[in-house]
């Protein structure tokens, strides 16, 4: 059962005085230290109480993201999620109510983002693996030793190992491709995203109808949105698999 308490308590800023409590009641005044720990504990008792970490507590955890491509292009989508549920809250009860669906799939959008971005951090940290003018580099000097070899053996040998290089260049190019693809769909959930936004503030404004039809068409948007990325998900995880990303 997810408990945003604990979800609280390991947020990085409490974490942050969590430790500041204990180095500065160890090393500076002993008194320091319960002082600092009912800080602590203040900070996770309000925290576990917040709305948005309650919410955040009762979500799949987020994979970590190393990558500076995909960090900061999934936190800007982050902030206008953010946005996105400050303008729902904002509504009034009715309006506010039909937008919450909406609220949810941005989420999800974020949360599907996040993945994305794990996959292509994978991706990129094989790539810098590869050294692609090296790699064509014994393309070239297996074509030499099989054009200037008379054995037949040795010829079919050096054959094998081509066409293992051949394959490892033509993943690489195809593994290149689908960060591509990547970053296209990133800007795609950016793009609707935005669009969302503009709307939720539109529809505060809407009569209860209005806004109905209107969040109806926001919503289908979104789903077909998130139909369109799990079909890519699965198309990714089969070229990741397929050419032995580790």
């Amino acid at each position: 059962m997810p408990n945003p308490y604990l979800y609280a308590a390991q947020r990085p800023l409490a974490l942050v005085v969590l430790v500041v409590a204990i180095l500065a009641g160890l090393n500076i005044y002993l008194w320091l230290l319960p002082v600092g720990l009912l800080a602590y504990g203040m900070m996770v008792f309000l925290n576990g109480r917040d709305p948005d970490v309650i919410t955040a507590s009762q979500r799949p955890p987020r994979p970590r993201l190393t990558s500076s491509t995909f960090r900061a292009r999934i936190k800007t989508l982050e902030r206008t999620q953010r946005e996105i549920q400050n303008s729902v809250r904002q509504s009034s009860g009715s309006v506010k109510g039909l937008l919450g669906r909406v609220n949810d799939q941005a989420l999800d959008l974020v949360d599907e983002a996040y993945q994305l971005g794990a996959k292509g951090q994978v991706i990129e940290r094989y790539l810098r693996q590869i050294n692609l003018a090296h790699l064509q580099q014994r393309i070239n000097d297996a074509d030499r030793q099989i054009a200037a070899s008379a054995d037949a053996y040795t010829i079919q040998q050096l054959q094998e190992t081509r066409r293992a290089l051949a394959q490892k260049q033509r993943n690489a190019a195809d593994l290149t491709t689908y960060v591509g693809r990547i970053q296209a769909q990133l800007q795609s959930i950016q793009a609707n995203l935005d669009n969302v936004l503009a709307e939720t503030v539109r529809l505060r404004t809407a009569d209860v109808v209005s806004a109905d039809v209107l969040t109806n068409q926001v919503a289908q948007r979104l789903t077909d949105l998130q139909s369109d990325m799990k079909a890519f998900q699965l198309a990714l995880d089969g070229a990741i698999s397929g050419s032995h990303v580790p």
